[in-house]
């Protein structure tokens, strides 16, 4: 996640996904036996679970490792009865003074079947996306 500080940069978001990663069901990507892209998930509903965090180091973005990771959890999430794959990420910004740089993150999850369905105001810099998938 530190390879990627234009969307990990908070200490507090880093302390959080150090725990996630410890505590939640979740795959991994791996080149010559190094972790470079990860996905965790929790259960929020019998029939819904959330894709609590996601990233690929910067040196692997767009090698596939992302989408391998995404679709083996979302397969995963309907072989134990999922119906719906929740996504959370930041919404398309405001502020016209600073750049959108969640616009790839967006298309990455869009690409991926998940669908765009509410704006949050629950995080302090931006507004949080929620995107979901049929499972």
């Amino acid at each position: 996640m530190r390879s990627l500080p234009d969307f990990f940069g908070h200490e507090g978001g880093l302390a959080s996904c150090a725990e996630a990663v410890r505590a939640q069901a979740g795959f991994v990507a791996e080149d010559d036996g190094h972790v470079i892209g990860f996905a965790t998930w929790e259960e929020r509903k019998p029939a819904t679970a959330e894709v609590t965090w996601a990233a690929v180091h910067r040196d692997f973005r767009h090698s596939g490792a992302g989408t391998a990771i995404i679709e083996a959890l979302c397969e995963d999430l309907r072989a134990r009865g999922y119906k719906l794959a929740l996504a959370m990420t930041s919404a398309a910004s405001k502020d016209d003074l600073n750049p959108d740089t969640y616009v790839p993150t967006r298309q990455f999850w869009q690409a991926r079947g998940f669908h765009p369905v509410i704006e949050l105001d629950i995080w302090d810099t931006n507004f949080a996306l929620l995107m979901v998938r049929p499972l």
